[in-house]
């Protein structure tokens, strides 16, 4: 597998001005206010075929870096660079070539059936129709679902998740980001879907997942990151986190511990 560095982030800095309320506007408290840094100096690089587990609790801003990697949201200041070999000379766009699963998602058609809305993200992401039915089958087997006719609206939150997750991979990216990897997920999906991560990865995809089951995080992931108020507070392998904080047999939960502050 190739050392290349997939993503090089250097300097990562993302601010959002706060939000005022209709009180605000009718009382004309209009006064400045203080930007809320949502990312302040984020540094790291992800080589091909790595799986970053980034930890943190509510608020560290762990979604935020995953949407300035994939340019759903632009940084203020610092770079995002991706790094990707093509198998072909047309590139179509940088984005085709991410898989990106949303912890809030919002964009499916939900009078639709879960097949059609398949059917249209494979055909978005440049699939034919023999391609996309092959694809889509395989992938409904691997995640055991077999009522993938039912309008959209009808599934339960665990189904919409399994569903996300496949339009994430349908188009066999080279890079995958899931936000909460195990959310609203039974115990034998979440271990179907731990297996094929690492099938994944193993395949060369690299990987950067979000989570707060931190035993599942050690169990699947070789790098780690911790944020903390939007900050880097520490980033290694387990073996690089147990020297830096001097804890030789040190689990992940200690090192979340000892990294994250009010754990």
């Amino acid at each position: 597998m190739s050392n290349l560095n997939v993503i090089n982030i250097s300097n990562l800095e993302k601010s959002f001005s706060p939000i005022r309320t209709i009180k605000d506007i009718f009382r004309l408290r209009l006064s400045k206010k203080e930007p809320i840094k949502a990312l302040e100096d984020i540094n790291f690089q992800l080589s091909k075929g790595k799986i970053l587990g980034i930890l943190g609790p509510n608020g560290a801003g762990k979604t935020t870096l995953l949407k300035c990697i994939c340019s759903l949201l632009i940084p203020d200041k610092g770079k995002v660079e991706i790094n990707l070999n093509y198998d072909n000379k047309r590139i179509l766009n940088l984005k085709s070539h991410f898989g990106f699963v949303d912890n809030d998602e919002r964009s499916f058609y939900w009078r639709l059936s879960g097949m059609q809305n398949l059917e249209f993200y494979s055909a978005l992401y440049g699939l034919n129709k023999k391609q996309a039915s092959n694809r889509i089958n395989k992938l409904l087997s691997i995640f055991n679902i077999n009522y993938i006719h039912k309008r959209f609206d009808s599934y339960s939150t665990g189904m919409r998740r399994k569903i996300s997750l496949i339009r994430a991979i349908i188009h066999k990216p080279q890079i995958l980001l899931i936000d909460e990897l195990s959310k609203s997920l039974d115990f034998n999906t979440s271990s179907h879907l731990n297996k094929f991560i690492k099938d994944l990865s193993l395949q060369g995809t690299t990987i950067i997942l979000t989570s707060h089951n931190i035993s599942e995080a050690e169990n699947l992931c070789n790098t780690f990151m911790f944020l903390d108020q939007g900050k880097q507070s520490a980033l290694g392998c387990i073996n690089d986190l147990r020297n830096k904080y001097k804890a030789d047999h040190a689990s992940l939960t200690d090192i979340y511990r000892m990294a994250i502050k009010n754990a």
